[in-house]
């Protein structure tokens, strides 16, 4: 039935075209009866001359164009009659919206397999009456659990969010939501004022495959209690030069894999529990973390665990005054339950600082590598209960080189054979790294760790870090850290 709506929908439109070309033909027969020579042929240069295609036109049929759809972007025409025509008759379509404003009182909720795509200037925008729980829900395909293999591929697929702004105007509790989508890219798009969340990652009722997330600024106004920028509640979701201001808590997770992202605050109003990390599960990943005028650094919820590399701490005196911080001092590592919490910390370089506490209590499950601290600065003596345990790292290298040469209790020789999770030593200065290692030359450790089939090695050594994936077919390349 869909079909045929689509169909006729198409001829209609087809009509409506013929009928306007022919109007149009007509009244250019009579136009020209003996104007003067030198107008009728400015008009037709005129005429002639080739206009910028469309969207729709330059990227082929397969596109629909939102203002050529009827949907308008004046900032203040609603639009959601023609988003339901749209979801009815052109589910399986991607969209593009021009720039402008288009306004919405109703949750978009976009259909399967749909890519979304917004130029620069283009705005969505909520003006719902009362708060809506999603501004946004982009959904793949449910799956079958009775044939699981199946219906995995029905819902595999590509789609996604890519430039512009979407606006939740304080009018939705979260702007935007992930159900069923593997393989789904959001990118280069702004949110801004949402009610209690920016993104949140997974809707459904049950756990289903991660998202990809890239280059996205997730900006409130004003800071209000209880928000978090990203709301990551699923396993494995990637996040990349991501940046969360004006946030409760910047990102909350239970086991994504982060790289260079920041969260800030201008506004200070909730500095009691300005949080950059909410870390509630095992294996979540942080590379060149940028933590900035916050209370809070990473929370571990109960007995969590959190691998960072090349933290970076911003001491921002000029929004986070020196009277703030004497009256809410800041924690750099926090655990709920902190002999059971596992922090891995590679890399962090901290100014000397009153009021800062390296943790809220000793963590005896965790390591913290080349933490380094200025001149003059014993660390314990300024940061309570500081650590750094690279001394210890450099005689354990020492010993198992003594001891076990190679790789620790393996025997192996090859970094690709190292896949089950634990702890190796690797002599790479002296030439037994074997093969497939980290382009560096120095001693360290390879520690290994296996997230639901995704296993990840990081390198420690004394200067550098590096990390790789295994996808499962093949291995990434290692990136290097120093």
């Amino acid at each position: 039935m869909k079909t045929i709506s689509r169909i006729l929908a198409l001829l209609l439109a087809a009509l409506m075209a013929l009928s306007v070309f022919a109007m149009a033909g007509c009244s250019e027969d009579t136009s020209n009866d003996g104007s003067d020579k030198n107008t009728v042929n400015e008009t037709k240069k005129e005429d002639t001359k080739k206009e910028t295609p469309s969207f729709s036109e330059f990227y082929g049929t397969d596109w629909i164009n939102a203002a050529e759809f009827g949907m308008v972007g004046d900032g203040k025409t609603l639009n959601d009659v023609k988003f339901r025509e749209y979801t009815k008759y052109f589910d399986d379509t991607p969209l593009y919206f021009p720039p402008g404003t288009y306004c919405f009182a109703e949750t978009l909720n976009f259909p399967d397999r749909i890519y979304v795509h917004m130029d620069p200037q283009a705005e969505l925008k909520c003006v719902a009456e009362e708060p809506l729980d999603y501004f946004i829900t982009l959904r793949g395909q449910e799956m079958d659990l009775e044939d699981n293999w199946c219906s995995f591929l029905d819902y595999a697929h590509q789609s996604g969010i890519h430039g512009g702004i979407i606006n939740a105007n304080y009018k939705a509790k979260c702007a935007l939501g992930i159900s069923h989508a593997l393989h789904t890219t959001f990118e280069d798009f702004m949110i801004m004022n949402v009610l209690e969340k920016g993104i949140v990652t997974n809707i459904a009722a049950t756990p289903n495959s991660a998202s990809s997330y890239e280059n996205i600024y997730i900006y409130n106004d004003k800071s209000l209690p209880g928000t978090y920028g990203i709301y990551d509640n699923i396993a494995d979701s990637m996040f990349e030069s991501c940046t969360v201001v004006n946030f409760n808590t910047g990102y909350y997770t239970g086991g994504g894999r982060f790289i260079h992202c920041s969260a800030w605050n201008i506004d200070m109003a909730n500095i009691e529990t300005l949080t950059y990390a909410e870390i509630v599960g095992s294996q979540s990943v942080w590379i060149e973390p940028s933590v900035d005028t916050v209370r809070y650094g990473f929370v571990l919820r109960d007995g969590a665990s959190t691998s960072i590399s090349d933290l970076v701490y911003i001491n921002n005196l000029v929004m986070y005054t020196a009277e703030m911080v004497k009256q809410y001092p800041r924690v750099l590592f926090v655990a709920d339950n902190p002999e059971e919490a596992q922090f891995m910390v590679t890399g962090l370089q901290l100014r000397w600082e009153e009021n800062l506490a390296f943790s809220n209590a000793p963590l005896p499950k965790s390591t913290f590598l080349n933490v380094r601290v200025p001149d003059g600065c014993d660390g314990s003596g300024t940061f309570k209960y500081f650590r750094d345990d690279s001394a210890y790292l450099r005689e354990w290298i020492r010993e198992a080189e003594r001891d076990k040469g190679n790789f620790t209790a393996t025997g192996k020789n090859d970094f690709n054979e190292l896949t089950e999770p634990g702890i190796y030593e690797c002599a790479l200065a002296s030439g037994k790294g074997g093969a497939n290692l980290p382009p560096v030359k120095e001693k360290g450790m390879l520690e290994v760790s296996v997230t639901n089939g995704r296993i990840l090695q990081r390198f420690y050594g004394e200067t550098y870090s590096a990390y790789r994936f295994f996808n499962g077919a093949k291995w990434g390349d290692w990136i290097i850290n120093k």
